[in-house]
């Protein structure tokens, strides 16, 4: 569905589609993009401009979902890129924390609005 070119042999080797017959899934398209990199993995991971990409669909999405992990909740200079690439998409985002399920009560009371404060740091 992608015109992937544009972002090169790199975003394109690693793009993968898959297709299922559903009712249900007729009128939506999902996009999982691979997970924010962090530290020296920012620098040697990726072979295309990750944040690009996350514009160019962006753009295009009715929703998106921002996931935090519970265990994890700093923001990484790359998801910091990719939340800025972001802006103007403000009313589609949506922010999701996930592992939550595996955070005791007291401790997600304490994290949950840690995304949110760091979300309004870079935002």
């Amino acid at each position: 569905p992608a015109r992937g070119e544009m972002f090169g042999n790199g975003f394109l080797s690693k793009f993968q589609g898959a297709q299922l017959d559903s009712p249900l899934l007729q009128h939506i398209t999902l996009i999982d993009t691979p997970g924010v990199l962090s530290g020296e993995k920012q620098r040697i991971g990726r072979t295309y401009m990750f944040t690009s990409v996350c514009g160019w669909f962006a753009s295009r999405a009715d929703i998106i979902l921002l996931l935090f992990d519970a265990h994890k909740l700093d923001i990484s200079d790359e998801f910091k890129e990719t939340i800025e690439a972001l802006k103007g998409h403000d009313d589609k985002i949506r922010v999701v924390l996930n592992k939550a399920d595996a955070v005791d009560s007291q401790r997600l009371l304490r994290i949950y609005g840690s995304p949110l404060w760091s979300l309004g740091e870079v935002i």
